[in-house]
């Protein structure tokens, strides 16, 4: 945190997060719930057959503003690992 760069936008605040590990899987696409069902669905799949269980909701990490066309947005959902 002393070296990371302080923020332009005082809506952007740091903040320390503990490590953890993840699933996740990347998609591109419209934000929409059906997509977002889609994916987790593709990765728990994945995960029961690795016979990996997670732990808590879904999260889904958003890398593009709104403007972004569908089909260069760059989506995440992330399931944590116990």
């Amino acid at each position: 945190m002393a070296t990371a760069p302080e923020p332009t936008d005082e809506g952007v605040k740091l903040r320390e997060v503990e490590g953890h590990t993840l699933a996740a899987i990347r998609y591109s696409g419209l934000w929409s719930q059906a997509n977002d069902a889609e994916h987790f669905e593709q990765l728990s799949a994945a995960l029961r057959a690795a016979k990996l269980t997670w732990a808590g909701a879904p999260v889904v990490a958003r890398y593009n503003g709104p403007w972004t066309p569908w089909f260069l947005r760059r989506n995440e959902l992330w399931l944590s690992l116990p």
